[in-house]
């Protein structure tokens, strides 16, 4: 009997595993967000954002933020189709989740605002280009593309051409690279930007709801509302490949930029590491 008590006080006290290391690059983050397509995963995803950001301590980093950036959502090339309710709905349920997210997860004191890219399409590129443009050797700009690059090429075309060099843009799907309204991805890329494919996200961070259990009703409501954002994309029932998953997909592109970017981040991330992260306090 005394053997078990041990066994179990051993198996209370011991520590979950440590993340990855937080060793992000020098430079700043700016996001760029769908979530108004077919598909609804930049929901959970960009919860998780906030979640991990502040997490790792590095809230100050991101100077841009922006969502609903598929400007022709109702043109799909995989023939999954929104119709324009379902559509506007999803541009307030984003609207909603950013204010959220900053007030759980804030403050992001670099963070002027946020952006729905359907309504305020020329203030989400001209905060995006501004961000390009304070870009140096020294300090660079890595653009998350977690959707469509429309509003990364305007900022780009838009900015001063010298400081293009400055800029990172990571990648982890074609599906967001080749969905471009007005930007091919190859025009995106002759701007001169670094890019950086990381490998489908989908992998690890698109599963069943159960690893996510943990977080449903936690005592830290910040935690329970990412469950819940989560959950409300898993239910949102435009596609139906979502159906009985949770997938925070994107979330994984700041994970690798989070432990590392180009030098050694994870580039395979589980729910179990966000986990471990997401419950770190940061400051």
């Amino acid at each position: 009997m005394k053997l078990h008590f041990f066994a179990l006080y051993i198996l209370i006290a011991t520590p979950a595993a440590a993340s990855d290391e937080i060793r992000p690059p020098v430079g700043r983050l700016a996001i760029v967000a769908d979530g108004n397509s077919p598909d609804p995963d930049d929901i959970g995803a960009t919860a998780v954002m906030f979640g991990i950001l502040k997490g790792a301590d590095l809230r100050d980093r991101l100077v841009h933020l922006s969502h609903s950036c598929d400007l022709d959502p109702f043109t799909n090339p995989d023939n999954q189709t929104i119709s324009a309710p379902d559509e506007q709905r999803r541009q307030s349920k984003l609207h909603e989740l950013c204010a959220q997210g900053i007030k759980f997860f804030g403050p992001f004191p670099n963070l002027a605002e946020t952006y729905n890219c359907r309504t305020a399409q020329t203030a989400a590129v001209d905060n995006l280009r501004d961000a390009i443009n304070a870009s140096s050797s020294g300090d660079p700009l890595w653009i998350i593309e977690a959707g469509e690059p429309d509003i990364i090429g305007y900022a780009l075309r838009a900015a001063t051409a010298s400081k293009r060099k400055y800029v990172h843009i990571v990648s982890h799907h074609p599906a967001n690279d080749n969905s471009g309204d007005f930007f091919t991805w190859q025009q995106i890329l002759e701007f001169g930007v670094t890019e950086h494919q990381i490998g489908d996200q989908n992998t690890g961070l698109k599963t069943a709801p159960h690893p996510w259990d943990w977080a449903k009703n936690h005592n830290r409501p910040e935690i329970a509302w990412i469950w819940d954002q989560l959950q409300y994309a898993e239910q949102d029932g435009v596609v139906t490949f979502q159906t009985n998953k949770f997938d925070c997909s994107d979330a994984g592109i700041i994970y690798w930029w989070i432990t590392g970017a180009n030098n050694g981040g994870n580039r395979k991330a589980t729910p179990g590491e966000i986990k471990t992260l997401l419950l770190q306090t940061g400051n």
